[in-house]
């Protein structure tokens, strides 16, 4: 077990009890059901790839969570940003340990925000994170949200012509409202953390909230699918980033002291 601020991996005895329960709610026809994981409480069907990590090892995307938790723990975070929140375990992980600063989430996709409001109210954080029923992108306006299956509902993606509906066609299709993050936030001269998990979309809300990224110390994890890792890494150095390593499909840049100036270590390369 690790000596941070996450419990993780769990032990197998607690893992097949987890297994065990999930198995005899499934067979008795109830789910979806709540499960503890972290000290927080999550609604989960674990049809769905996040909710069965929740509900059998107490945790997902371990690692990621931890690389932010000790940016907090070293920095003082202003805000968190939490774009493209799914169901808020990222949100709501780091609000139950008290880190994060502001926390605002970002989720367009109906059914996956119905679950974050499900999910924060559960953990009586309501108040403690702010939410957002928009798409982030480079313009304003209503988009169609193409909605993914129950298998792993947080793949949900805006259509346009990087990613268009033919390529992945979803189980429903949604109008959403898409903002430009710049155009309704007004902050500078802050330390900001980001997660953007956007399905395709990351140019288009990078580009949207360049003023921020410049007026900012962020640190920001980039979830990227496609190949277009080095055209995403020269947009960051253009506004004054370095990077600093990936995790999987999660990419690391900051524009904040490197850490020999006291900000946690982190290893470069993919």
């Amino acid at each position: 077990m690790n000596a941070g601020v996450f419990r993780h991996p769990i032990g197998p005895f607690e893992r097949r009890l987890r297994a065990l329960y999930d198995t005899a709610r499934r067979a008795a026809g109830a789910v979806p059901y709540v499960t503890r994981a972290q000290g927080a409480r999550f609604v989960v069907d674990t049809t769905d790839l996040i909710d069965r990590e929740l509900a059998l090892n107490a945790i997902w995307e371990a690692e990621q969570l931890e690389d932010f938790a000790a940016l907090c723990r070293s920095e003082r975070v202003d805000y968190f940003l939490d774009i493209g929140a799914n169901a808020g375990v990222y949100s709501i992980m780091l609000a139950v340990k008290r880190l994060g600063g502001s926390i605002v989430a970002f989720e367009p996709d109906p059914g996956n925000r119905a679950r974050l409001l499900t999910n924060l109210a559960l953990n009586d954080l309501t108040e403690r994170v702010r939410v957002i029923a928009r798409a982030v992108g480079d313009r304003p306006g209503e988009v169609m949200l193409m909605q993914a299956g129950s298998h792993n509902r947080g793949e949900s993606w805006i259509a346009h012509p990087d990613k268009p509906p033919e390529e992945a066609p979803g189980v429903a299709t949604h109008a959403v409202q898409q903002i430009r993050f710049d155009d309704e936030f007004d902050i500078a001269g802050k330390t900001v953390l980001i997660k953007m998990d956007v399905e395709g979309s990351e140019f288009h809300a990078l580009a949207g909230m360049r003023r921020t990224l410049r007026d900012n110390r962020c640190y920001i994890q980039v979830e990227l699918y496609s190949d277009r890792f080095e055209e995403l890494k020269a947009l960051f150095e253009g506004l004054g980033y370095r990077y600093l390593k990936t995790n999987y499909i999660d990419h690391y840049f900051t524009n904040m002291p490197d850490p020999a100036a006291g900000l946690p270590q982190v290893q470069g390369g993919i």
